[in-house]
This record gives C-alpha cells, structure tokens and sequence, in this order.
C-alpha cells in the first residue's frame, strides 16, 4: 500500500520502510561426502516478517578445503528458504584435473528472491559434491558466511 500525499503513517509501516540484516558465520567445518546438500553448522538464520511479499538478498561466501582429492569432482553451494533450494549455486574445483589434497578457496554466490507470506522464514547454506566417485573429503570450513537483508513493502 502507498503513502499518499497527506496521508498518516503508521508506526507498522515505519517499521518495514527500513531494511533488516542478519548475518551468519559457520562454526566449525561441515564435512561433505555426499551430494545430497548438507547443512552447514551456524550457518542458518531465522527471521519474521510482518507483510507478505518482503523482498530478500543474500550475499554468501563458501570456504572449502580438501581434505581428499578426486579428480574432476567439484564442490557446491546453495541457498535454502524454507526449505526449498534456490536456484543457482556456488561452484569451486582447482583447475582441469579436479581439486588437489590441501587446496583452499572460497566462492561467492547471491541470490534475490521473495517472501510470499508473512512470518517466520528460515535460510540456511548447505554445501554438496558433484559425485562421490573415489570418495572425495572435502569440509565447508568455518570461514564460510552470510549476509541477509529483508526489505519489505509498506
């Protein structure tokens, strides 16, 4: 709903005319052995709403590092909103030939998207391989991050 011209303004819709930051940082290493998504620890936020359609951003950084290399496997990141995976996630290998045992790196991903209704809303990072062929060992380190802002409509 629009403000008009000499309208009253609520003490609700000033509340929502601000945007909202949350931030998470995993606390320990999530080690990753499946490429079913695994939560990563300490990296989930909980939130409310107070209108349906609130817009969100997320900025996340996922730290890996290989314990055990497998040629040609490459670890994956991703957004979850209530449960459901958001489109697009964050990949990282070590060149042609696939990750080398001790390799670190991070890898960015963002995504936007919208709440539908209001209320508690739950995202969380997991992190994934490509395939398990040859057992790779690779952990989502305690550097992996993110930052969420809610902005909401009046």
């Amino acid at each position: 709903m629009p403000i008009l011209a000499g309208g009253i303004i609520t003490a609700g819709q000033l509340d929502r005319m601000q945007p909202r930051v949350y931030y998470a940082q995993a606390g320990s290493p999530t080690t990753i052995t499946t490429t079913t998504y695994t939560a990563v620890g300490g990296c989930s936020i909980t939130l409310d709403t107070l209108a349906a359609n609130a817009r969100f951003s997320v900025q996340a950084n996922f730290s890996f590092d290989v314990t055990t290399a497998v040629s040609g496997v490459y670890t994956k990141g991703a957004l979850f909103v209530d449960g459901v995976q958001q489109s697009g996630e964050a990949r990282w290998t070590e060149g042609t030939s696939g990750n080398d045992t001790g390799d670190y790196d991070m890898a960015g991903k963002a995504w936007l998207g919208t709440l539908a209704a209001a209320g508690s809303h739950t995202l969380d990072l997991r992190c994934g391989l490509s395939s398990v062929t040859g057992t790779p060992g690779i952990a989502c380190t305690g550097y992996t991050d993110f930052t969420v802002t809610i902005l909401e409509v009046v």
